[in-house]
């Protein structure tokens, strides 16, 4: 199968959502935004810690000033259709869909909607050996997960603008599940089943 122009990659972290992002600006020259990165850059700039915490209260806030639940991919979406030409870009990846209306802004952009996920002790040994070094990879196994939760499952009451990753997962269009032993074996599973 081959994958449209336009992909948004959802799923859980650590599961390897970049990776794939990153298969496909190597092989499609496709674009690679992370959503995750555009509010850590607006947090770098506002001064403030780069906490996963933060990451959630920056995008709830923009969502609800801007009375857009898929600003995140709207955005990235639209300036990759203005500047794909200059740049000479063949597709664009919007990663780490957090809402269910930015999956939904990938859907109304003629995209498709990926759903990354793994089981959650592989994932958490992925973070803590990867060598990012974010604030937030320094928790144990038991806030990883907690945390984690709390984004698929977000609590009563919780405002429609706030991160609701279960909800997205439904938008998905296919479920990738990266239980793979090697970073190398996932690589060749996805070029196979994209045929990159």
């Amino acid at each position: 199968m081959r994958l449209p122009e336009i992909v948004g990659i959802s799923g859980t972290n650590g599961a390897g959502k970049d990776t794939l992002a990153a298969i496909r600006a190597e092989k499609e020259h496709a674009l690679h935004v992370t959503v995750s990165d555009i509010l850590r850059e607006q947090l770098r700039l506002d001064g403030v810690a780069l906490e996963r915490s933060n990451l959630i209260d920056l995008s709830t806030r923009w969502r609800r000033e801007s009375g857009d639940c898929g600003i995140l991919a709207t955005r990235t979406i639209r300036k990759y259709l203005g500047e794909k030409a200059i740049h000479g870009y063949e597709g664009l990846s919007v990663v780490s869909l957090r809402h269910p209306e930015e999956a939904q802004r990938v859907k109304d952009f003629g995209g498709l909607v990926l759903w990354v996920d793994a089981d959650p002790a592989i994932r958490y040994e992925r973070i803590r050996s990867s060598g990012r070094e974010r604030i937030d990879d320094e928790k144990t196994f038991e806030e990883f997960f907690a945390e984690e939760m709390r984004e698929l499952v977000p609590p009563s009451g919780t405002s429609s603008a706030s991160v609701n990753l279960g909800a997205v997962k439904p938008f998905a269009d296919e479920v990738i599940l990266n239980n793979f032993a090697t970073q190398e074996e996932y690589i060749a599973h996805l070029l196979d089943r994209y045929s990159m």
